[in-house]
Order: C-alpha cells, then structure tokens, then sequence
C-alpha cells in the first residue's frame, strides 16, 4: 500500500503540474482565440473540433484503456517485456488502420453535411492530425501502463507550449483558424516524437505484430471504444448539432461557456489518469484493499467539484464578462445551466476506470 501511494503521489504530482501548467497556457491561448475570432469565426472552428471528436473514437476503439490495463498487468511476469512489445506492434497497427478509416469518415460527414468549403478544409486537416494522433496513441498508452505518467505529463506540455506559441504568432497575424488548426498538427507531432523515445528509453520497442491477435483484441478493446463513444457523443454531438441547425454564431456562444467547463474537467482527469495504471496493476496483486481506496477518491473529487459548481453558478455573469468580454454576453445563460454538470462528470469518469479495472 505504501509502494502504491508512492507512485500514484508521484504520477499525481507529475500530471498535476504538468495540467498546471497546461492549462494556464491552453486556458490563457483559448481566451485569445475566442476574443480574437469573434462569436462566428470561433463557431466554425469549434464546430470542426467537434466533428473530429465525433470520430476519434473509431480511430481507437478502446485499445488505447485496453492496452493501458494489460501493460500494468503485465509488466511484473516473467514473459511481460515480450508480450509487451507484441502487444505494441499489434496496437499501433491496428490504430493507424482505425485511423484512416476515422479520417475519411469525417471528410466525407462534412460533405454529406453540406459544409462550406472553409469548413471542409478544416475537417480535412483535423484528419491528418487523427493520422499522426493513431501513432502516437499506441506509445503513450504504453507508458502509462508502465505508470511513467511523468514522462508523458512532460511531453503534454511541450505539446501545449508548441501549440500555444505557434498559434499566438497565427493570430497575431490574422492567418485565420486554418492555420490554428496547421499548429495544434505541430504540437501533435512533438508530443508523437517525445512519446516514442520515451517508450525506447525504457525499452518499449515495437516487436514483431500478430495479425491473428487483432480479432481477439478488438473483441476485448470494444467495451472500452463504447464508453470513449458514449462520452465523445455526449460532450460534442449537441456542438454539431448546433452547427448543422443553428449555425456558426449560435455554436460560438455555445462552445464559449462549454470550453470553461472543459478547463474545469482537467482536475478530475489528472487525477484518474494516475489512479488508473496503478490501481489496474493492485487488482492483481491486491484486490481486498481498492473498495477503500474507492471509496476515498470519490470523496475527494466530489470535495473538489461541488464548490467549483456552486461558486461558478454564483459568479458566472462576471466570470463570462471579464474573460470573454461583451460579445459572449449570452454565454452565460448557458453556462448558468451546464455548469452543474461539473459533478456528475467528475464522477462518471471515476466510476468509469472503475468498471474498467474490474474487467
């Protein structure tokens, strides 16, 4: 117990400051955008975002959690570090597959959709970022099975801090959010670059793939693919929605207050995402002791989140005004509303790695 509070307390501390420091940048970048875009401009641009998000889950099907759980399980065996390296090769293809299937399916949503050219544009880079996001998900799932959630809060900020500088520049000179959208590709690309040499220095190593492994894995992975599924719908489908039916001003103000809410959610997820390799490998080893540990981070969260909802709910008039400025003043109609969600999404999250980590 003391071993597992060692490095749950060191991955939480490591993803802690790294989402510290992510979120001040993201957060602080993400208020520029919204100001500097204006309402429709930004309407476009997050309805693009959120058709990607629709489709990023086909692009993984749930190996990235799958994976993530048979590492920490298997990492300890005697046969780990082979099947390990088997399991990669199988993951990373199989993703780059998904993914180009993702890819053309959200080129050719948007055309079915009667998307304007701008728009398809957009979708059409957002598939390359998938592409490039179907390599990297297969390292980074691989070190967080093997609980170096330190390395991987590392690169996320170098990550944000390649987005953020690059897309200061592109506002600055009014480039448009295409180009937003060309330098979130380059922070891609440094994360993927810092993710594989991380798995090499701890001598994560593609192996040899199995192609009659992928059914089987597949088989295993979906239940995980449903739930990513479930919550890409629930956070983005109304965006798109949205767009199709009310247009891009109505998104604008919508996606506004929704990005706040967002920001919020990073608390929870740094803490679940230490929690999970972790408490996935002590199901093996000591099973008798985790309704507890349960029990205690459920508390912890909602300890966290209910202030954040009720004090949000309180000054939410003020909190819109002063970030977003006049234009997003009906933001906060809808943030008076969502922001009670904050709950229920710490929670379900939690209670989700649960139901994983039981199998």
């Amino acid at each position: 117990m003391i071993q597992m509070g060692r490095v749950v307390a060191r991955n939480a501390a490591a993803g802690m400051a790294s989402q510290v420091a992510i979120k001040v940048l993201s957060f602080t970048f993400t208020v520029l955008v919204i100001r500097r875009l204006g309402v429709e401009t930004y309407g476009q641009y997050a309805a693009v975002s959120a058709f990607g998000a629709l489709f990023v889950s086909f692009a993984d099907l749930g190996l990235s959690t799958y994976t993530v759980r048979e590492v920490a399980r298997l990492r300890d065996r005697a046969d780990g570090p082979e099947r390990v390296r088997t399991l990669l090769a199988d993951v990373l293809l199989l993703r780059l597959i998904l993914a180009t299937m993702a890819a053309s399916m959200i080129i050719l949503t948007g055309w079915l959709t009667g998307r304007p050219p701008a728009m398809m544009l957009g979708l059409a880079l957002g598939a390359i970022g998938l592409l490039i996001y179907g390599a990297q998900g297969a390292f980074e799932a691989v070190l967080a099975g093997s609980e170096r959630l330190d390395w991987l809060a590392g690169a996320r900020v170098l990550q944000q801090l390649t987005f953020v500088v690059l897309g200061s520049v592109v506002l600055l000179l009014g480039l448009g959010y295409h180009s937003l959208i060309l330098a979130n590709i380059a922070g891609i690309l440094v994360l993927a670059a810092v993710t594989v040499r991380g798995a090499r220095r701890l001598g994560l190593r593609v192996g040899t793939p199995v192609t009659a492994h992928w059914l089987p894995l597949l088989r295993a992975a979906i239940p995980f693919g449903l739930i990513a599924l479930t919550l890409g719908l629930s956070y983005k489908f109304d965006t798109v929605l949205l767009n199709l039916f009310h247009g891009d001003a109505a998104t604008g103000i919508y996606s506004a207050a929704y990005t706040l809410i967002f920001s919020v959610a990073a608390i929870s997820n740094v803490i679940n995402t230490a929690l999970f390799p972790t408490l996935s490998r002590q199901s093996m080893l000591n099973p008798g002791a985790l309704p507890a540990v349960y029990g205690r981070s459920l508390k912890l969260l909602m300890i966290i989140a209910l202030p954040i909802a009720v004090g949000g709910w309180a000054v939410t008039p003020q909190l819109v005004g002063a970030l977003l400025g006049a234009q997003y003043a009906a933001s906060a109609q809808v943030l008076r509303v969502i922001i009670w969600v904050v709950p229920f999404m710490f929670a379900s999250e939690f209670l989700g790695y649960v139901v994983v980590i039981a199998g």
